[in-house]
């Protein structure tokens, strides 16, 4: 064995063996969150209560005998309380109608006809709650300022509130709003009623650092009197959700919420974007996570478009599957507004609501406050052996195109793998740094892992019988695909920290990491069959292509790069959480089946492609096929390599489920591997005896 040879392995393995000691560390940090909070909305209830015409103390038992542990609640609005009938409220121009048709009790007419009296104002009084009416002042009077609310009488208590008593002066743009929408403050009648109904409360504040004219109160009273008022309510509130734009304290106060919020044993709860990429777009989110030690729980919801389109089991069916696979633990049910099934409103939720909770339970899971991470940061010690394993790996492939002479092979890695090292410790450029690492050993793992298979089907492919063949070529897939996978654990391994199981940080380089290690093959395939020989100069292999460029397109060639085209479309468009291709409903179908047969679902890159393409390339090195026909197999069996380590990219998800995923790919790509082997092998020969006859048509 050659000097490269020994300090390639030798650091490949440290490598390995720290990426592996990270990998489990994250495995104990991911098994001890395994809580799920089932969230819906009290006011969605209330009015599926009112519809249905039965108690709402009855629907809430309903859905808490269901598994629902917690109920949000929104900031409330004159217009909100008014129509509950929690206050009235009332304009000065209603007023002078009333009392033209002499319908005013005495107070409010007298009201009327001071001289002092303004018809641009809205007068507020109590409805069934006193309680709301004193909240309503004091909001108005910490959001718009003391001198805009004015005690017009004292028993029964009368309010004058300066301002636009027009609602909704621009309905089509949605945000602008009269004085009546505008959010006031959560309501302690509504966070008692779910406290008294046995559940707990999320709270969904909007930004009340964003002041609404400059007489409101200061930011830091804003923020001081929203936590008073859940204390003095006795609410128990297990999570907080942005509600709006912005969170709550965005910016300057954000570590004031974060003290507030660690002080009560508050969870921020994340939701997950609709592509499944990060969060929802809410400033001040992530640095609030930050501020409040990453007390953070990944919180999925189907938006409310989404949802109208859906039948309730495509809902139903992807809860579990959110909470096993993107580590999601606030359930944020939102409720169908039409009847399904020929049922009521009512049975339609309490059945979809009583599916997922049972589902989610099959699974393992227990229901309860959702749980979050321990904070997570390993040492970067431990990425040092990493950082060279990934400099001779690459060195290795630059030495296999003979770009890299072998005599400098050791002082190259020392080099890349120093530099690499150093940019690991650079302070903020640290997280470029692992990023960068992740990325390069994700594309250079499956390279090399599919050189090694070039090599022996290159030494050993026409070998044996056709049965021989097949067998082998499973023990070769499963080699190939654990070799892969030494990427695939630096990637878990460098990657592992609280940021990113939270997916707060992400990977980098979805889409060129299904390209690169596809590229990247093919250059070592043409390296190894005759695009340029040993010691040859770059410049002759360069001449080689660019005369194959000059040569003159007709439309066979075009039809063939059109085909590519397609391919390559349809291939970058399905990876990443980006819109692109869509996905036909029997692909659906399949994958329905395969996530219940299955814990973890395996890619169709894999078994559909990768897969039974390294099946077609040992049949094709076993019959001495053309090159043209071998390379393509080749190439394609790369795409399947690419895909099984690219899976350890979402950080989100459970590694043990990502090593799980590869391993049900292995298996479902086997059975489509030899399906393909034998369909061509059963082929060959008509198909040889066709291009035979035409060839020579007198026999």
């Amino acid at each position: 064995m050659k000097t490269y040879e020994k300090l390639f392995l030798t650091l490949v393995g440290l490598g390995l063996a720290a990426s592996l000691c990270l990998n489990w560390q994250r495995i104990q940090v991911e098994r001890a969150n395994k809580t799920i909070e089932t969230v819906m909305e009290y006011n969605s209830l209330v009015r599926m209560a009112q519809e249905e015409g039965v108690p709402k103390e009855q629907v809430f038992k309903e859905f808490r005998d269901r598994g629902v542990t917690t109920l949000t609640v929104f900031d409330t609005s004159l217009d909100k309380l008014a129509q509950k009938g929690s206050v009235n409220v009332l304009t000065g121009a209603q007023l002078l109608e009333l009392a033209r048709v002499q319908q005013l009790r005495p107070e409010w007419q007298a009201i009327v006809d001071k001289p002092d009296f303004l018809v641009d104002a809205l007068y507020i009084s109590a409805g069934t709650s006193e309680r709301a009416l004193k909240e309503v002042e004091e909001d108005i009077r910490l959001r718009f300022g003391k001198e805009r609310i004015v005690e017009l009488s004292a028993s029964p208590l009368i309010l004058r509130f300066d301002g636009d008593t027009i609602i909704s002066k621009n309905p089509i743009a949605g945000d602008e709003r009269g004085v009546r929408e505008m959010d006031l403050g959560p309501s302690t009648d509504e966070l008692q009623d779910v406290t008294k109904n046995g559940f707990l409360v999320a709270i969904r504040p909007t930004n009340y650092c964003e002041r609404y004219t400059a007489a409101a109160a200061s930011e830091e009273e804003q923020i001081n009197a929203f936590f008073r008022r859940l204390d003095d309510s006795g609410a128990k509130v297990s999570l907080i959700i942005g509600s709006g734009k912005q969170m709550l304290g965005n910016k300057k106060y954000l570590p004031l919420v974060a003290q507030n919020l660690l002080q009560r044993h508050i969870t921020l709860g994340m939701v997950e974007g609709v592509t499944q990429l990060q969060f929802v777009k809410l400033e001040g989110m992530t640095e609030l996570a930050k501020l409040a030690d990453y007390q953070v729980a990944r919180t999925y919801v189907i938006a409310d478009a989404e949802q109208r389109k859906m039948q309730v089991f495509d809902a139903f069916r992807r809860w579990s599957l959110a909470d096993e696979e993107r580590n999601i633990r606030v359930n944020y049910i939102k409720t169908f507004l039409t009847p399904r099934d020929n049922k009521t409103l009512l049975q339609t939720n309490l059945d979809y609501v009583d599916r997922v909770t049972r589902d989610v339970a099959s699974k393992g899971f227990a229901k309860g406050p959702a749980d979050i991470y321990k904070v997570y940061q390993p040492s970067r010690l431990w990425y040092i052996p990493m950082a060279f394993s990934l400099a001779a790996a690459w060195c290795l492939y630059f030495l296999l195109l003979g770009i890299l002479p072998e005599r400098h092979y050791v002082k190259g890695v020392g080099i890349f793998g120093a530099l690499v090292t150093a940019g690991l410790f650079a302070g903020p450029l640290g997280l470029v740094a692992r990023q960068g690492v992740a990325f390069g050993a994700a594309v250079i793992f499956p390279v090399l892992s599919m050189h090694r298979m070039m090599g022996i089907w290159r030494k050993n492919g026409s070998k044996g019988s056709l049965g021989t063949v097949a067998l082998r070529t499973c023990v070769h897939l499963f080699e190939t695909i654990l070799l892969s996978l030494i990427g695939a654990a630096m990637v878990g391994g460098i990657l592992s920290d609280t940021r990113f199981l939270l997916e707060m940080d992400i990977y980098r380089g979805v889409k060129a990491t299904f390209m690169l290690p596809v590229v990247l093959t093919f250059l070592l395939f043409l390296r190894t069959h005759g695009l340029w020989q040993q010691g040859e100069d770059w410049r002759k292999p360069f001449h080689r292509v660019m005369g194959f460029l000059d040569r003159p397109l007709n439309l066979k060639a075009l039809f063939i790069l059109g085909v590519f085209a397609f391919v390559a479309w349809v291939f970058i468009g399905r990876s990443g959480h980006t819109a692109g291709v869509p996905v036909p409903a029997i692909e659906q179908k399949l994958r329905f089946f395969l996530e219940e047969t299955m814990w973890a679902r395996p890619r169709e890159k894999e078994f559909m492609i990768g897969h039974p393409a390294f099946f077609l390339a040992a049949w094709a090195a076993w019959k001495k096929l053309p090159t043209w026909f071998y390379g393509l197999c080749v190439t394609g069996t790369a795409i399947g390599q690419g895909s099984a380590v690219q899976t350890f990219a979402h950080m989100r998800s459970p590694i043990l489920m990502s090593y799980v995923r590869a391993l049900d790919g292995y298996g479902v790509g086997v059975a489509a591997g030899l399906i393909a082997l034998a369909i061509f092998a059963l082929a060959y020969p008509h198909v040889q005896a066709f291009y035979q006859k035409r060839r020579n048509p007198l026999g």
